[in-house]
């Protein structure tokens, strides 16, 4: 039987509640995330579903509802607790990558380090690993503006994993991806996912949810969780 990750219980987020621009942008969005899955939240512009991947991520706070991750009810921790949460539990895959530009690659890859108890020789070796990795050894000492968008991919991946995240959350990843890349990043997180890696995306590109390695697509609009389904085995 699958092991239940993550769950949240009719969640809610409003946006400047009692403002004249209060925005609603979940409404009672309940769901159950498997370890070891990739799962897809899946809908157009507006529907909710970067909201409740930043909940799920414990970067954003819901207004009602419950978000329990490995057990732990996160929903009202204080932010200090959420910090070493977000750094212990989830590895961050953006759209934009955000990476520095004006620093090296291996500096890139370590930020994710800091501040934490671990040791320099420790984070260069990871560093190392990672970099080896994903093929980037011999970029490392490049400063980001200098890469191509396939490497910059990779560099935003590595950071991703270097605290050996038990989930991975990727936010439109291949949204400025051309369809080469986009396939060598969906056959990464394939890569990820037998690891035993948990991994959650949202995204508009079919070429993502329609991927065979997606385990289950939630489908969103309006705020609101539409439909559940999972991959036929």
């Amino acid at each position: 039987m699958a092991e239940k990750l993550i769950w949240t219980a009719e969640v809610t987020k409003i946006y400047n509640p009692g403002q004249p621009d209060e925005m609603k942008a979940l409404e009672q969005a309940s769901l159950a995330i498997n370890r070891g899955e990739m799962t897809v939240l899946k809908g157009p512009s507006g529907s909710g579903k970067t909201t409740l991947l930043s909940i799920i991520g414990c970067m954003c706070r819901p207004t009602a509802g419950r978000v329990v991750v490995k057990g732990r009810d996160v929903a009202k921790l204080p932010e200090r607790f959420l910090t070493q949460i977000r750094r212990q539990t989830f590895g961050f895959i953006f759209q934009q990558f955000n990476l520095i530009r004006d620093i090296s690659v291996q500096e890139n890859v370590a930020l994710p380090c800091y501040p934490a108890d671990t040791g320099f020789a420790e984070i260069r070796r990871r560093v190392e690993a990672m970099l080896a990795r994903f093929g980037i050894a011999a970029k490392k000492n490049l400063k980001v503006r200098k890469l191509s968008g396939g490497e910059q991919q990779r560099v935003a991946i590595a950071r991703a994993l270097i605290n050996d995240p038990e989930i991975i959350i990727a936010d439109e990843p291949t949204a400025h991806l051309d369809l080469e890349l986009a396939a060598e990043l969906l056959a990464m997180l394939d890569d990820l996912r037998r690891d035993g890696r948990t991994i959650i995306i949202a995204t508009h590109d079919p070429l993502i949810f329609d991927h065979g390695a997606v385990d289950r697509t939630i489908s969103m609009r309006n705020g609101r969780i539409e439909n559940v389904a999972a991959r036929q085995p």
